[in-house]
């Protein structure tokens, strides 16, 4: 990595983006969730542990405990406000779209998951793209858990 990639990489952790972060820097758990799992990035270490309360496959609460980058806790914070009234398959499909965004692909997350747009500059430091898509991972466990 050069100087001027290190200068980039570093320009990704703008403003809006650590203000993002800093809205779950304090885990916000829910009471008797009926799923939870955790995801650990095998490359940084991140962690984030997942509580839902579901409504047969519709999400009704969203808890939350991570220790992790300015990236992955921006995707959770996303989630935080985006996650409520959607089932399983809306949170796959909207993980998918930002991993096809991150993948270089002309598809950008929509809808509740629009904001998480600000990763986009993101798709050329493959070794982040695993704690930005943690979150989904660990929604998708707690939802595999439960089969």
């Amino acid at each position: 990595m050069t100087l001027d990639d290190d200068d980039k990489l570093i320009s990704f952790y703008n403003q809006e983006l650590i203000a993002l972060s800093g809205e779950v820097a304090l885990p916000q758990p829910i009471e008797k969730p009926d799923l939870s799992a955790k995801a650990v990035s095998p490359i940084c270490g991140s962690e984030i542990e997942v509580q839902l309360k579901v409504s047969g496959d519709t999400i009704t609460a969203f808890g939350f405990e991570v220790e992790a980058c300015a990236l992955t806790k921006s995707v959770v914070a996303v989630m935080k406000r985006a996650i409520i009234g959607k089932t399983r398959a809306d949170v796959a499909r909207a993980g998918a779209e930002l991993e096809a965004m991150l993948d270089g692909k002309p598809t950008v997350p929509s809808g509740d998951w629009a904001k998480l747009i600000i990763l986009a500059p993101v798709k050329d430091y493959k070794a982040r793209h695993n704690s930005i898509l943690l979150p989904f991972e660990a929604v998708e466990k707690a939802f595999k858990i439960r089969a």
